[in-house]
């Protein structure tokens, strides 16, 4: 399969994703397995699960979230690649304002007994979008270069870690329902998938198998 397929069947996984998380919001707020989800971890917290939870939701906040996107695209810019650094850049902070706005007019309200002190919005998590619309565009920055296919998916195995990891931070700290997260993995994967589909990466950084 070719890179552009890829990115293309990425591109309906995360709008069907995201389609499903916002019906889901509206259509079936009380979805039983969305409470069931939250209900657990806020009645049998997993204390073992807590801290390294809690560190998740700093490591995948917007100061150190911002942090990371620059040193990318300062490397980026020191290795020519302009094009590329703008491309993460609106990947990752496009996703970030997508996903406020969209908390705003949806306004639908967290979980009951949260274990973090938080009062924005739920839907969809900002943490799961960014973390998806990072985790993909360092894969289509940083995966052409690669000759062998065993590399690249290895590097895409390592990348798709974090975005499940700070997903499940999000349950483990009842900060989200279920669907929240689920729609917040879509919409990254849709912004960057869109905005690879539209920008593009530099010609002389494409690898054609």
């Amino acid at each position: 399969m070719s890179r552009d397929a890829f990115c293309r069947s990425l591109w309906a996984l995360g709008a069907f994703l995201f389609l499903v998380g916002t019906l889901w919001a509206f259509v079936l707020p009380e979805f039983s397995p969305d409470r069931s989800v939250a209900a657990y971890f806020s009645l049998k917290p997993l204390p073992d699960l807590l801290g390294p939870a809690r560190l998740l939701a700093l490591l995948g906040g917007p100061p150190a979230l911002g942090f990371v996107v620059l040193l990318f695209a300062v490397f980026l810019l020191y290795r020519r690649r302009q094009h590329d650094a703008l491309f993460l850049l609106f990947a990752v902070t496009g996703t970030a304002l997508i996903n406020s706005v969209l908390k705003t007019l949806i306004d639908r309200p967290r979980p009951p007994l949260r274990l973090i002190e938080i009062t924005s919005p739920a839907f969809p998590s900002w943490h799961s979008a960014t973390s998806a619309a990072l985790a993909l565009s360092l894969w289509l920055l940083f995966s052409r270069p690669l000759g062998s296919r065993t590399a690249k998916v290895f590097l895409g195995f390592l990348l798709l870690l974090w975005p499940l990891a700070i997903g499940s931070s999000r349950l483990v700290l009842n900060a989200h329902w279920a669907i929240d997260v689920i729609a917040g993995w879509g919409l990254g994967i849709l912004v960057s998938c869109t905005l690879y589909r539209v920008i593009g990466l530099q010609e002389e950084t494409r690898v054609h198998p």
